[in-house]
């Protein structure tokens, strides 16, 4: 029995994040150095959230960024997010993130979205955002979109969930 149990608990915490289930929370730190709880923008706004997981050296996250700045324009009702994701592993290599790279970045770019700094990674596990980068969007505390990637053209099926989140949030 205890061993059914054991099974179940960690097949639980390998789950894959899936469109339905409840937003995990996290704490972060922002580029500025201010503390950031998910849960606090869950609970106060009220607010869809986009969040866009991301690191400094992914080509695709550095194409994905100005397409969501741009989208962002158009829904000035709902939270965009930029995580950038530090203290993930490939194999034994360890990929870290310097705040000052990041900033160079998000300049160089042009953005103004908030950018929250996922020192460990810990927000990235949650979310499954092991491969960058990766989109996420919450309503109502639940995901209803998750991506992997980015292309060319991924910014409609973007436009198609804000929108049908609009015409409910109305």
């Amino acid at each position: 029995m205890r061993f059914l149990i054991l099974l179940i608990l960690i097949s639980s915490t390998f789950a894959e994040l899936k469109v339905g289930d409840e937003a995990p929370t996290f704490f972060t730190k922002t580029l500025d150095n201010k503390s950031f709880f998910l849960s606090d923008s869950l609970e106060r706004n009220k607010r869809p959230i986009v969040l866009s997981f991301f690191a400094t050296w992914g080509l695709p996250c550095r194409k994905e960024i100005p397409m969501l700045d741009t989208v962002r324009t158009k829904y000035p009702d709902i939270d965009f997010y930029l995580v950038n994701v530090s203290g993930l592993s490939q194999g034994k290599k360890v990929f870290k993130e310097d705040p000052k790279l990041v900033k160079k970045m998000i300049e160089s770019l042009g953005t103004t979205m908030p950018v929250l700094m996922d020192k460990y990674g810990n927000a990235a596990q949650k979310y499954d955002a092991l491969i960058l980068p990766r989109l996420v969007v919450i309503d109502s505390g639940r995901i209803v979109y998750a991506h992997t990637g980015y292309e060319d053209g991924d910014e409609k099926k973007l436009i198609e969930i804000l929108n049908g989140l609009k015409s409910e949030n109305k």
